[in-house]
């Protein structure tokens, strides 16, 4: 079960949303950036993200919320 988990790629559009953006233009900047790595899915231009990664990045609600100012810059 874990292993799955580890292995799941998602959307810039659902990172975006577990981050607590508006839509996935901020996570496009936290790819330029370095915080993010995204994946090519072979055989199509699509690209995700792994959910590890972005889970990482998120800042847990109890220690700051999801406001801007606590969000990797």
């Amino acid at each position: 079960m874990m292993k799955e988990f580890e292995n799941r790629l998602i959307t810039f559009t659902q990172a975006a949303h577990i981050l607590g953006y508006k839509n996935y233009r901020s996570v496009l900047r936290l790819i330029s950036e370095g915080h993010l790595k995204e994946y090519e899915i072979p055989h199509t231009k699509r690209r995700r993200l792994a959910l590890t990664e972005v889970m990482k990045v998120a800042v847990p609600e109890s220690i700051g919320g999801l406001a801007e100012e606590n969000k990797p810059s």
